[in-house]
């Protein structure tokens, strides 16, 4: 999955406890949208793949919004 010529995306160490502040008060679950961002820098790195993103965060996502919508759905994806 990894692509030598591709370079790494490496967070800022702060990056969780600015994104923290920016989710403080929201009605939504913050801690589920830091998890997914930790992955989307891994989906960015090839060390996870779109489809596999979507079904690990699926059903949270369910839970959270009541519907998935997310444009990571593969095809042919049997959320039943």
């Amino acid at each position: 999955m990894n692509d030598p010529q591709q370079p790494t995306l490496t967070p800022l160490p702060e990056w969780e406890s600015e994104a923290m502040d920016i989710l403080d008060g929201v009605d939504y679950d913050a801690e589920l949208g830091l998890q997914m961002a930790r992955d989307a820098i891994r989906v960015s790195n090839g060390e996870l793949t779109d489809a596999e993103f979507h079904e690990k965060y699926h059903e949270d996502v369910l839970a959270e919004f009541g519907e998935d919508n997310r444009p990571t759905e593969p095809e042919g994806f049997d959320d039943g």
